[in-house]
């Protein structure tokens, strides 16, 4: 098992954009995969959840970590060949991703209800109604899946925002407010 570096855009933008190719089987070479993930999440602290397109794996397996909205953040669940079978209201909320570093915005339109099928790591399928944050961040890798970025999403990039380093700490600043070269 290995932590695996993860892409980032813009520099490796068309990997991002590639969609995934279907699971045929579970075996252990997508057991290894789910591990390595795991893996991956862990080290880069502040994820939710990491899809196989971002370490340069282009099969439809993903893993998320439920439970931000309670702040009882459970352990990564993978999630095999995922699809949404229902969908709720769009609303705006948060979007991040360990692909696009260091940027972040509140105004994603992502369902705030979602059902969706997948299979687990030993191959069954299962069905899941998540809502909330939970919903959010199943749809957002499920994006993954299909070369989505959420800044495909955004109606109006000026909604994007930084985390920047001041004398009080981090903080997030609109692109708007920054002075050109920050």
């Amino acid at each position: 098992m290995a932590i695996r570096k993860i892409i980032k855009y813009p520099e490796q933008e068309a990997l991002l954009r590639k969609p995934s190719a279907k699971v045929a089987k579970v075996d252990k070479q997508i057991r290894r995969l789910i591990q390595d993930l795991k893996e991956t999440l862990a080290d880069h602290g502040g994820g939710a959840g990491l899809a196989a397109p971002q370490i340069g794996v282009h099969v439809r397996v993903t893993i998320v970590q439920f439970g931000q909205d309670e702040n009882n953040i459970q352990p990564p669940l993978a999630l095999i060949n995922p699809e949404i079978t229902a969908a709720g209201e769009l609303r705006p909320g948060f979007d991040g991703c360990l692909s696009i570093p260091g940027l972040a915005t509140w105004d994603t339109p992502r369902p705030e209800t979602l059902t969706f099928t997948a299979l687990d790591e030993k191959g069954q399928p299962f069905e899941m109604e998540v809502r909330g944050a939970d919903a959010r961040l199943v749809h957002h890798e499920i994006d993954h899946l299909d070369g989505i970025l959420y800044l495909d999403r955004l109606e109006d990039l000026s909604k994007l925002y930084r985390r920047v380093q001041t004398q009080k700490g981090e903080k997030w600043v609109s692109l708007d407010a920054l002075k050109p070269g920050l």
